[in-house]
């Protein structure tokens, strides 16, 4: 019996996984259906699943890919952007040349009537919830460890602690690029609006979405220039700091709960 070779391709941000066939899917029945939620059911998916997707591609592209619109005369919805029509066509160019390369590969198998033991790659996943793109403004180098100041692409700042040992080993200096990670739990929830204080990160945004579970919620905050964060907190919480879509809120997280990654 014939051999043959099968494979996905994903365009990564280093070990993130950034774009696959999925994501170009969602993308794809985004840009056809104008609506997230049409989208979701299209391709049989939940609608937080079809949200933190975009999420996730918005926080790791240069430039924002899906838009949501206010509803008015013209109407809400949701768009994609010019870029992201654009990767949308490099893809399915990508996806021609790698589908060639796997037929060639599976060629050469099955002509030679060998024996070749495929194994799965180990796929790394980021646990994080958040992970946002950053560029070093700012080194304060200590004894054992070194605070990073980050610029976010709203030209705010902010702080994570790190190693020296870590700092070395990724080679960071001033205008390096990196990714911000930290998990949803890492964040505090807070209608206070003044400056943080001390040794607090201070994320300033608007609530576009609340997913309600069993015990817990997640509050997704929409920042200034696009990018999102997203925050854990129990249900009996939600109910009690009354919080609703378009509220104004403040997210505090401790610099030395954010992990630095490169690509």
């Amino acid at each position: 019996m014939p051999s043959s070779i099968n494979g996905r391709l994903w365009i990564n941000k280093s070990e993130h996984n950034f774009l696959g066939e999925g994501r170009m899917e969602l993308l794809m029945h985004i840009d056809r259906d104008g609506s997230i939620t049409k989208a979701a059911k299209s391709m049989k998916m939940s609608y937080k699943a079809a949200w933190d997707a975009v999420d996730a591609m918005n926080n790791l592209s240069e430039f924002p890919l899906v838009t949501s619109a206010k509803g008015g005369k013209g109407g809400g919805g949701t768009h994609l952007s010019d870029y992201a029509k654009e990767l949308i066509n490099t893809y399915k160019i990508l996806q021609e040349e790698h589908q060639q390369f796997l037929n060639n590969l599976s060629k050469r198998i099955s002509e030679k009537n060998g024996h070749i033991h495929l194994l799965k790659s180990m796929d790394i996943r980021i646990s994080a919830r958040n992970q946002l793109r950053t560029k070093v403004v700012e080194i304060q180098k200590g004894a054992l460890k070194s605070r990073v100041s980050l610029e976010l692409n709203n030209k705010d700042t902010i702080t994570a602690i790190i190693t020296n040992d870590s700092l070395s080993t990724l080679e960071i200096t001033i205008g390096t690029e990196l990714y911000a990670l930290f998990k949803a739990n890492a964040l505090t929830l807070s209608d206070d609006s003044s400056p943080a204080k001390g040794d607090i990160n201070r994320f300033a945004g608007e609530i576009i979405r609340i997913e309600r579970g069993k015990l817990n919620a997640e509050i997704i905050l929409e920042l200034k220039g696009g990018n999102t964060v997203c925050s854990t907190l129990p249900i009996e919480m939600l109910e009690r700091l009354n919080l609703k879509n378009k509220m104004h809120l403040s997210a505090f997280c401790e610099p030395k709960n954010i992990i630095l990654g490169r690509w």
